[in-house]
């Protein structure tokens, strides 16, 4: 109790204090279901077995702290039940969402799979991607039997980068990341891990391997290939793929920009295996080997804790898979009790998994009164209160000055687009 105490009074004190919570003057949308009650359903908290009440205590404790949070959604069955904005952020605005796009690309590498452009993940990425890419022999017998899945649960490349290595090699990697006019080919210099599959390092260098994968086998950029197969299916809007290369490969580490409501519907989509409205968008084994752990990030972890973009936490209470952003992007996915709580921030001092750990471990139990989701008896009071409260809750600023601008939600796009100028496969391209 003494270390959570601790803990909110040092969190950006210079966002000052609950009393810093005027009243918002933007308006809402006149009529706020209407852009997504088609594909997303909408439901009191009692109709799908939790507390308004205890959701009460939660919002009163995001206005009372200055925690960096710009949002915080929960669904239960698919039925979206509690959706907090602070800093008058409303629905339509995108969220820059830092390493979840990781778990993007391991969906569209899952899609292409799916669609016969793409082998198993068993399969050597050799096997795909043009020979052209790779600089020379060495380099492409190096790759021979580097699989799909090792590039997807980061088992594949040595090549470490800022912020998780602040070494002068990492700082010097970064600045050719960046400056490499094909991400893809420059992924395919370096160096592989001597003990690989078993060594876990977490990079931004794999996913080029896997967006790069999804992009010749395609001949699309990776962000076509998602409106195509996702975005749009799902009924996304102002989604945005930030920092191409300059032969238009999207970046696979980070970059896309989502509105909340959206991250949601990706976390329904795998909390049912794959299937939207209907319609299977991913494949059922794909979305259950994806979550399933199987590598250790840590080599004193007790159990694996990674899948194919999904991280596994074992929580007091309950078990939930992870898409996990920098700076406290977070999708989580807990199946046995059919919620999928998501979260965007821009925390500057390494807290937000501790936030977001006492956001679901501290705040949502005691809001979720039974396991099935059987309706409780309506609180009309309580969820009054709870409207009015989010309402205020909208005008407590929380995006603080120095806050870098891809980090500032909004809903006009902030980069161009270019076209994938280098879409030629070596792969027949087949599709659905």
């Amino acid at each position: 109790m003494a270390t959570s105490r601790a803990l909110l009074l040092l969190l950006l004190p210079s966002l000052g204090t609950a009393a810093s919570c005027p009243q918002v003057t933007q308006p809402q949308p006149a009529d706020p279901r209407a852009d997504f009650t088609r594909t997303f359903a909408l439901a009191q908290p009692e109709q799908v077995g939790l507390d308004s009440g205890k959701l009460l205590l939660l919002t009163e404790w995001v206005k009372d702290n200055p925690l960096p949070i710009f949002s915080l959604l929960i669904s239960r069955h698919g039925k979206l039940v509690y959706e907090l904005y602070t800093s008058g952020i409303d629905r339509e605005q995108a969220h820059y969402v830092m390493s979840v796009t990781k778990t993007f690309v391991s969906a569209l590498v899952g899609i292409a799979i799916d669609d016969k452009l793409l082998p198993g993940p068993d399969a050597p990425i050799t096997r795909t991607l043009p020979r052209r890419l790779f600089a020379s022999e060495q380099d492409f017998a190096r790759f021979a039997d580097v699989t799909i899945q090792q590039v997807l649960g980061m088992t594949a490349l040595d090549a470490p980068l800022p912020p998780h290595d602040q070494s002068t090699a990492a700082m010097q990697r970064q600045q050719a990341f960046w400056s490499a006019p094909n991400r893809v080919t420059f992924a395919l210099t370096q160096a592989l891990l001597p003990t690989k599959p078993t060594t876990f390092q977490y990079n931004d260098v794999d996913p080029m391997l896997a967006v790069g994968l999804v992009q010749y086998a395609s001949g699309k950029a990776a962000f076509d290939f998602a409106q195509e197969h996702l975005f749009k299916p799902m009924g996304f809007a102002n989604v945005e793929w930030m920092h191409q290369d300059a032969t238009g490969i999207d970046n696979g580490g980070y970059g896309l920009r989502l509105r909340p409501i959206d991250m949601q519907k990706f976390g329904v989509l795998y909390l049912r295996r794959g299937a939207w409205q209907g319609r299977q968008l991913i494949s059922k084994s794909w979305v259950d080997l994806s979550l399933l752990p199987w590598i250790r990030s840590k080599p004193e972890y007790a159990e694996p804790n990674y899948g194919w973009s999904w991280w596994t936490r074992r929580d007091a209470k309950w078990v939930r898979h992870e898409a996990n952003g920098w700076k406290g992007q977070r999708i989580a996915v807990i199946p046995e009790q059919g919620l999928v709580v998501t979260m965007t921030a821009c925390f500057e001092d390494g807290r937000e998994e501790e936030v977001f750990g006492k956001i679901v471990n501290d705040h949502l139990p005691p809001a979720v009164r039974n396991s099935s989701g059987v309706s409780l008896p309506p609180a009309p009071t309580e969820q009054e209160k709870l409207k009015q409260l989010l309402e205020a809750v909208r005008g407590c600023q929380r995006v603080g000055a120095s806050v870098e601008p891809r980090m500032v939600p909004s809903v006009a796009a902030k980069e161009s687009r270019k076209p994938f100028t280098d879409g030629a496969t070596s792969t027949p391209r087949r599709g659905r």
